[in-house]
């Protein structure tokens, strides 16, 4: 291989980091509400989807528009879920602040409509965070250090 074959080479492969994005995990992609209710039960010590996947990271790498429509039904539904249950239940305050801290998260890490779907899934939660504000709040933060 001559000196252009492998300048070629090097630039070939400085691609993925120069602006190349990673792929969501297929994890990402399947996942149904339930799923993403079962990774909130671990919150806010290791909320992960079954392969390991942060939320954050799903709303980060998933930039396809039907991929990204496709993860926005799937935790909105577990957003509305929660708020539902979170009338009666501290615990499901808390995780549905951690998923909103963690929506938002992979939204400011991102650079798109990611930030659509955090505004939905923020606005699942009372306005004014209701009865259960503090319990909302402290899963939002916790969302935010580490969804």
């Amino acid at each position: 291989m001559g000196r252009t074959g492998v300048v070629c080479m090097l630039a070939l492969l400085a691609l993925p980091g120069c602006g190349g994005r990673t792929p969501p995990a297929e994890a990402c992609i399947q996942a149904q509400p339930a799923d993403v209710l079962q990774a909130l039960g671990g919150a806010p010590d290791h909320v992960a989807l079954a392969d390991g996947t942060p939320l954050s990271q799903c709303v980060r790498r998933t930039i396809d528009d039907g991929r990204l429509q496709a993860l926005g039904a799937t935790l909105t539904a577990a957003a509305d879920a929660l708020a539902l249950q979170m009338r009666t239940s501290d615990a499901a305050a808390f995780q549905l602040g951690f998923l909103i801290g963690a929506t938002d998260r992979g939204a400011a890490q991102a650079a798109g409509l990611q930030g659509d779907l955090a505004n939905r899934i923020a606005g699942a939660a009372p306005p004014d965070g209701g009865p259960r504000r503090a319990m909302l709040m402290r899963g939002r933060a916790a969302g935010l250090r580490g969804g």
